[in-house]
């Protein structure tokens, strides 16, 4: 792939993708799906649907998503089932991601038709409020938090519960913004969704059997995107589609409970991954602190 003339933030890795590539390439046979059960909220339009083309070109067994929007699931599903040729079981589950009897009953559906467990819960549903603070109402501008933090804990729930045995991973689509700093009229979206950063370590640590990394999927064309009114060059959707494949991959086991962003080269972080691990890093946190090694303490 070309490199792109524009990039707006900094890199971690020296190589930088706006669009997939061969390291994590539904074709390479280390990224492969195969017999695998994979649920993708949000799985009708734009990340979510790629996402759910890259599982179902590695070979998944079943692929669910799960929207508010019976017609715009069933466009995409059709799309999955010519894709697949038959060889990728399709659902979809009309379903709000805050109403937890509703969506807890949809993967309870999706584990019985598997015979097994979910093995892989990809969490891209998600919202973003265009509200100055002082502007529109309180319950507007809450609505991000319901959304993004409330929403993305009942999915949670709802996939422990239906879990496979054998090294279940839960995917959470976040943004750069939560830690890039504060963007106007963007409140609600990068507060909830700096909470739901720091949930996920928290989910990690209770629930240690469950492997949790989140992601940020760079710039994509969507609905929600555009209502952000953030104006930045567009990455291609087979990056993140691609990325959270690799996620899920043997290989990207030791991302466990990190924050990574989709743009980065993998190889090159795997290269990292003694450092990464030994310095603490691709986490949230304070900037600055700890500053001291040792301090003075007084009573």
């Amino acid at each position: 792939m070309s490199s792109s003339p524009q990039w707006e933030f900094p890199g971690y890795t020296k190589l930088i993708h706006r669009s997939t590539y061969p390291a994590i390439s539904s074709t390479n046979p280390s990224n492969s799906a195969a017999g695998k059960v994979v649920v993708v909220t949000g799985g009708g339009t734009a990340i979510g649907r790629g996402i759910a083309h890259s599982f179902t070109a590695a070979g998944a067994r079943i692929v669910a998503i799960i929207g508010r929007r019976a017609n715009i699931l069933a466009s995409t599903k059709a799309e999955l089932e010519a894709a697949s040729a038959g060889k990728t079981q399709i659902f979809t589950y009309a379903v709000d991601i805050l109403d937890e009897s509703a969506l807890n009953a949809a993967f309870a559906d999706i584990a019985k038709i598997a015979g097994s467990g979910i093995d892989i819960c990809v969490a891209n549903a998600g919202l973003a409020v265009n509200q100055h603070s002082l502007a529109g109402t309180v319950d507007a501008w809450w609505q991000g938090f319901e959304v993004n933090v409330k929403g993305s804990f009942i999915t949670f729930r709802a996939f422990a519960a239906t879990k496979a045995k054998d090294n279940p991973i839960f995917i959470s689509v976040n943004t750069g913004a939560a830690h890039l700093g504060a963007f106007p009229n963007l409140s609600s979206y990068t507060a909830s969704k700096m909470a739901l950063a720091h949930l996920l370590p928290s989910l990690q640590v209770e629930n240690p059997e469950i492997r949790t990394v989140a992601f940020h999927p760079g710039v994509i064309e969507s609905d929600m995107n555009a209502g952000s009114g953030v104006v930045l060059s567009l990455d291609d959707v087979s990056l993140p589609a691609d990325f959270a494949l690799w996620l899920a991959s043997d290989k990207a086991a030791w991302t466990k409970g990190k924050f990574l962003w989709a743009h980065w080269d993998v190889e090159e972080l795997e290269g990292l991954r003694g450092e990464i691990e030994e310095k603490g890093e691709l986490i949230m946190g304070l900037k600055g602190w700890p500053r001291q090694g040792e301090v003075e303490v007084r009573v």
